[in-house]
Order: structure tokens, then C-alpha cells, then sequence
């Protein structure tokens, strides 16, 4: 799912150990695990300028606990229920909150058929997570559409809204008046013709698929096809679009449209193959202000690459592979967010794909605090679920991590790979993407990801450098963002710019809160933290202590001062001839006065001051430079 921005705008040892946290998933109804779930067919019918949809849904389940004397099924209390049946027979139900229930005694290893007779007009109370919406946009063709994510699926059909047990396989059936279309996951096995000039759209997807990536939209569309044509794929990927029929929205957004295919080739070589190539990919346009990536026919509001990206990439990272509860979304929306990125260093350019992770980092900064795990008590809050800064932003930050501590892409996409095989068509958490990474790599993420994904915040940086005696010192001290994550153990990257010589990067081990490095590095002239941006941080102050140079050319000073003499300097370049002067001891505190030059020269009274070593700090804008000053001592 990709929602519009504008809605949002010593160890650390104190988090529970990440092992133990997959038992809070298991907090879930009891009679989740009374049965599994085969099959679903819906067949309402629809049309494009209301929230109502009349008929009925059938799911078809085999029961796994003994001694069951009733069918339970998810179902909001305002959906108006005509009938229930059973195996074709019809039986007794019950009404509870969200419940429904059919009575009659049921046998472990029985599959049986549930189908209920229903009507519902839902309200629009919600500005974006409505089960059915109806609305148009700037183009003025009115759309009704579904929105079952995260969990609202059961305001429109009848199911079981437990992420593990996805169906076997889904029908959809939706009859319209015949000037309109209905788009939905699958293949359109068939449009028939009803009664009152209607038409019924069949599709039918035989992939399991989970309960809140079923749909169906409904307005004037036109069909405009595509095809991929991944490598090493026998067939092409068919691209069926669904987009509002008006003589110029094709010619406006072909460019984007056609941009799917580049995209599915793309992710088929990073990821996997596509994984419905036996049936398709699609969109269907719905005013609904952002995109969702409903099974094979994504819902979205504009042809737009980011979103189209971001949508498609769920096809492997959410449907393909489902998180295993929406406290672990980032399974779904981490990597696809990161999809993004992807999508611009491979079809546009590196320096593009820097500047949105870098424009990624300045949201995700907004959260200081705040996990991208969502605690248990928040899993009922749609909008932290869908937090931009966290779940998605920073959720791609971490995947950007993962990539930079790996460093070979080619086994970082090899991980992507495995991990998407290995739980293919069925459910993983964060844990599991983690283990997994560990066995491919024989790298131990196990700090990463509780300082990272369980903890909260990012590392806020003091950084000081000084050069001197061919060496550069760097002293990097560090804090959390967020005091339920006061350290973060990262390997951080300095390009070091250098007078007359190659830029240098080094990658400086910062295990602690404060940690001193000396490198055998000399005519550094200035220094870049994190240059390409594989870090979420915040840089609070750099301070950059160079040695003056020692040719005419700069400055002049006498270095060795004598019984009677002064501390003179003289400059030669304009840039330094308006510039601060201090004088300190070894311990960094001034024995003089800050002295401001504004000519060629300055001189500083220092025939009051003991024998000894001093610093000689020449302070030009942002720029800082030292020079070791030693005053005679004669008996």
C-alpha cells in the first residue's frame, strides 16, 4: 500500500530478546485455528455510483479442531444478512460484534462450503480505510472500489482475517451495467450476460492469496494491454489496465503504463520471477489517493513510476510472501518502499536513487522515537501500521543497511531470493528474514535488528577531527535519538578529501558511545560523513582541526617564541585575512583573548605567558586549523 505523504507529515541489552517475540503473534482469536481456509467466492453485483453491493460469498474450509458446533466467520454487524447455508443446506445463525454464526456440528477433516446471502451499503466515515469507496477525481469518472487492508475486509464479505491461512484459490464475480467494467484479481475466465442488460465479470485466481488482497473496482474503463518479457521466462507477463475511459487518458500516462513492463523485468532478475505469470499483472484507477496492491490488479490513483514501482514490488514483498502479522509490515512495506530506490538506480541513475534515499532519511528523522515494529497495543491503528516516516521510510532505510553490511550485492540479492522462496505463498516475520539472512551470509544481525527494527530512534553524531604529524584523529561520539535506544553499533563511512591526492573513504568500527580513531592519513582538507547516504542519522556538529600548512604560500608564524618576541602571523591568501585567532593550552583552554585579523598580519601579546607548548588556532568560516607554538623557557 502506498498512502499520500501528506497524511504525515555500554550494550543496549534492555529489549526483549528477539527469539521470544514471534509468541506475541500467536495472541489471536481461538477459533482462528478451527479450520482452514480452501477457497472463496464472492458474486455481488456493483456499479459505479454507489457504496452497495448485494449477493453472496461461500467459503469452503476444512475443519481442524473436533467437536465444533458451530461456523464462525468475520463479519461487520452493519452487513444486512439474508440467509446462511451450509453444504447447500440452509441452517441457523448467530450475531455477535463482529461474528457471524453458523449452528451446526461439524466433524474434524471435513471440508465443508458456507455460504451467506448478504446486502451492504458501507459508510464512508473513513478518509482512506473504507471497506468499499465510491468518488471521483479531476477526471470526473466515478469509481467504487474495495479497501480491505488492514483489516476491513470483513465490512464487504464474509472471511476469516487471519494472515496465515490464505485461501487456496478466489472467485470473484461482480455484475455491473453493461457500459462498465469490473476489474478484480486473476484471470477473467468470463464475461456473461445478465439479466436488466448487466454483465458479470468472472475472474478467477487459482494463486493462494490472503483475505485483505481481494478486490474488485468498478467504472467506465477501457482495457489497454501490455506484455513483460522477463529473462529466462517462457511466456510474457500480461499487463492488463484498467484505466478510465476518456479519449485522452491512455496518451497522457502510456509512458508510465508501458514503464511496467521495464519494472517487472527488473524485479523478476533482482528478486525472483514474477510470481502470477500464469495469470497476470494489472491496475485499476480509483480516486483513492495513493495505491494498493491488491493480488495481481493493483488500485491506484495515478500512473505515476514511484507508485507503480511501489505497488508492483508488493506482487513479491506482501503477496507473494506475506508479513506474519502487521506488527511485522515491514515485511510487506519495507521492501517494497525500498523497491523504489531499486527502481531508480537501475532504470534511472545512482545519483537519483541517492537523492531519494537521502530525501527518505529527512522523513524518517521526523520520527525521534518510535519503533518500525508495531507494538502489539498500536496493531489496531491503521495510521502507525501505515506510519510514512516508520513503516515505510524507515523500513526502506533498514533494507538500504541490510545491503551496505552484507557489501556484495550479489549476495544481498541472492538473500531477497532464498527468503522469497523459502516462504513463498505463505507468511514470515521480520525474525525469520533475519535468521534466514544470517544463515546465507554467516553475518549475526542480531544487534542490528534490536537497535534498529525493536528499538527506536536513529544515532545522533558529534564528530571531531584534527590533523597533524602525517595522521588524521577523529573522535566520534554518539547518542540515540530515542533514550529507549541510547546506542546504535554501526559501521560508519568517511570520504576523506585530500590536497593534491585521491579521495579516500574508510569505514570507521563505532562500537560505543564515544570512540577515537587515528589514521595514518595526511593532507586532508575536509571530510564527508556518510557520503552516499547508506546511514539514517543525524550529524549534530563537525569539527575540522587542520594543521596549517607550513609553506609561505599560507600562512607564517614564528613557531618558537623567544624571551621579549611575540606571536606574529602573517597571511598570504585573501580567504584567510578575515579570521579569529586563539591561543590555548594543551588543555584547550585559552591564555588569551580571541584576536580578530582583518589585515595581512597579527600579532598576538604572549611575553606574560610561562614557557611551554600552546595551540595556535586559525578559525576561517567553517574552517579550522592548528599549529603546535612552543615558547622558550631560558634560565
Amino acid at each position: 500500500m502506498w498512502l499520500p505523504v501528506i497524511l504525515f507529515l555500554c550494550r543496549w541489552t534492555a529489549l526483549p530478546v528477539v527469539a521470544q517475540l514471534p509468541e506475541a503473534y500467536l495472541s489471536v482469536p481461538e477459533w482462528y485455528h478451527d479450520y482452514d481456509v480452501k477457497y472463496y467466492k464472492i458474486d455481488i453485483e456493483a456499479d459505479n455510483t454507489s457504496t452497495e453491493v448485494r449477493g453472496y460469498a461461500e467459503i469452503v474450509a476444512e475443519i481442524e479442531k473436533p467437536g465444533l458446533q458451530r461456523f464462525t466467520v468475520e463479519l461487520n454487524a452493519g452487513v444486512q444478512v439474508d440467509s446462511v447455508y451450509l453444504d447447500g443446506e440452509p441452517v441457523a445463525f448467530e450475531r455477535e460484534n463482529a461474528c457471524l454464526y453458523a449452528l451446526h456440528p461439524l466433524h474434524a477433516g471435513r471440508t465443508y462450503r458456507l455460504k451467506v446471502c448478504y446486502a451492504v451499503r458501507p459508510s464512508q466515515d473513513n478518509e482512506f480505510f473504507n471497506p468499499i469507496s465510491q468518488g471521483e477525481d479531476a477526471w470526473k469518472v466515478p469509481v467504487t472500489w474495495s479497501l480491505s487492508e488492514p483489516c476491513n475486509a470483513r465490512g464487504w464479505f464474509p472471511c476469516k482475517q487471519y494472515l496465515p491461512d490464505k485461501a487456496d484459490s478466489a472467485h470473484v464475480f461482480v455484475t455491473v451495467p453493461a457500459h462498465l467494467k469490473a476489474g478484480a484479481p486473476g484471470i477473467l475466465a468470463r464475461v456473461r450476460e445478465m439479466p436488466g442488460k448487466k454483465l458479470r465479470y468472472e475472474w478467477k485466481t487459482n494463486y493462494p492469496i490472503a483475505y485483505y488482497l481481494i478486490s474488485f473496482a468498478v467504472s467506465d474503463y477501457q482495457e489497454y494491454i501490455k506484455y513483460a518479457h522477463p529473462q529466462g521466462t517462457a511466456q510474457p507477463v500480461k499487463i492488463q489496465n484498467y484505466i478510465y475511459n476518456r479519449a485522452d487518458y491512455l496518451q497522457k500516462n502510456k509512458a508510465v503504463i508501458d514503464t511496467t513492463a521495464a519494472l517487472i523485468e527488473l524485479f523478476s532478475d533482482l528478486y525472483s520471477d514474477y510470481p502470477f505469470a500464469e495469470e497476470k499483472y494489472g491496475h485499476c484507477v480509483a480516486p483513492m489517493g495513493g495505491g494498493m496492491e491488491h493480488q495481481t490488479m493493483t488500485t491506484l490513483s495515478e500512473f505515476a513510476v514511484l507508485l507503480v514501482a511501489h505497488e508492483l514490488a508488493h506482487q513479491w514483498f506482501g503477496n507473494l510472501v506475506t508479513c506474519a502479522s502487521f506488527q511485522d509490515i515491514w515485511i510487506n512495506e519495507g521492501f517494497a518502499s525500498y523497491s523504489e530506490y531499486l527502481a531508480l538506480e537501475y532504470l534511472d541513475s545512482k545519483e537519483a536513487a541517492i537523492r531519494w534515499m537521502r530525501q527518505a532519511h529527512v522523513m524518517a528523522a521526523r520520527a525521534k522515537s518510535g519503533s518500525v515494529f508495531v507494538p502489539k497495543e498500536s496493531v489496531g491503528d491503521q495510521w502507525r501500521l501505515f506510519d510514512i516516516r516508520l513503516t515505510y521510510k524507515k523500513g526502506a532505510a533498514l533494507v538500504h543497511q541490510i545491503r551496505q553490511i552484507i557489501g556484495d550485492d550479489r549476495k544481498f540479492f541472492a538473500v531477497l531470493n532464498g527468503f522469497l522462496k523459502k516462504y513463498a505463498f505463505a507468511t514470515a516475520s521480520a525474525s525469520d528474514f533475519r535468521l534466514f539472512a544470517e544463515e546465507q551470509t554467516g553475518i549475526d544481525f542480531g544487534d542490528f535488528f534490536q537497535q534498529w527494527y525493536f528499538g527506536e530512534g536513529f544515532p545522533v553524531f558529534d564528530i571531531s577531527a584534527k590533523t597533524g604529524n602525517g595522521q588524521l584523529e577523529l573522535l566520534v561520539e554518539h547518542t540515540g535519538s530515542s533514550p529507549v535506544t541510547p546506542l546504535f553499533t554501526v559501521d560508519l563511512e568517511c570520504r576523506l578529501h585530500r590536497l593534491n591526492g585521491a579521495d579516500t573513504t574508510v569505514r570507521l568500527p563505532v562500537r560505543s558511545h564515544r570512540e577515537n580513531f587515528v589514521l595514518p592519513v595526511d593532507r586532508v582538507n575536509s571530510i564527508t560523513v556518510d557520503p552516499d547516504d547508506h546511514l539514517l542519522k543525524e550529524l549534530r556538529s563537525m569539527d575540522f582541526v587542520k594543521d596549517l600548512p607550513t609553506d609561505d604560500r599560507f600562512v607564517r608564524c614564528n613557531a618558537y617564541i623567544k624571551r621579549g618576541q611575540e606571536l606574529a602571523v602573517a597571511f598570504a591568501e585573501a580567504p584567510l585575512r578575515k579570521c579569529r585567532l586563539r591561543l590555548t593550552n594543551l588543555q584547550g583552554k585559552d591564555v588569551l583573548p580571541e584576536t580578530a585579523a582583518y589585515g595581512t598580519t597579527a600579532s598576538l601579546p604572549t611575553s606574560n605567558l610561562p614557557a611551554g607548548v600552546y595551540l595556535l588556532y586559525v578559525i576561517n568560516g567553517k574552517d579550522r586549523y592548528v599549529r603546535k607554538i612552543i615558547k622558550e623557557k631560558f634560565l
